[in-house]
């Protein structure tokens, strides 16, 4: 068996070198992806207990300014029979609480990095954002981005309105 030549060692690694850097590129663009369709899949999960928590208080939970929600219970729900109310509900935090059909409140995949999710709650409508890393995303939204909210140290740029009639 005949050993390679010094030319072709040189060429042989270069292409595993392209090979490389191209699979190195498209697994950082995968990993973005997926960090995106998570949050977009925690957007849902988070709308769903809501709505549940509307259905079962007739009023939706309010936000803190930095957009927690104020809705979970350290025990079981005390309600005001005058109004329906629950009177304890407290900050759910992220990634820690549970919320309604959430058994743990989920968090952005890069909390550490300073991404969060953001909850506002007026009357009778809220809004949930967060913010996706790739503006190539079908959902990113730049009239969200404009309205300069923050989740958390990131602009959020995605997000949902819902209203109750």
């Amino acid at each position: 068996m005949k050993n390679f030549t010094k030319s072709e060692t040189k060429v042989i690694g270069i292409i595993f070198l392209i090979l490389f850097l191209v699979s190195a590129f498209n697994m950082s663009i995968s990993l973005r992806k997926g960090r995106d369709a998570t949050r977009k899949n925690d957007l849902s999960t988070l709308q769903k207990a809501i709505d549940t928590y509307y259905q079962k208080y007739r009023i939706l939970p309010v936000a803190t300014d930095d957009g927690e929600i104020i809705g979970c219970f350290a025990e079981l729900p005390i309600i005001d029979y005058s109004t329906g109310l629950p009177l304890n509900s407290t900050i759910c935090e992220w990634g820690v609480s549970a919320f309604e059909t959430i058994l743990v409140m989920p968090k952005d995949p890069l909390f550490n990095e300073g991404y969060s999710y953001r909850y506002i709650s007026v009357g009778n409508s809220y809004e949930i954002y967060v913010s996706l890393e790739g503006k190539d995303e079908a959902e990113y939204s730049q009239s969200t981005a404009l309205k300069n909210l923050q989740c958390g140290s990131k602009v959020c740029n995605y997000g949902r309105d819902v209203k109750y009639e």
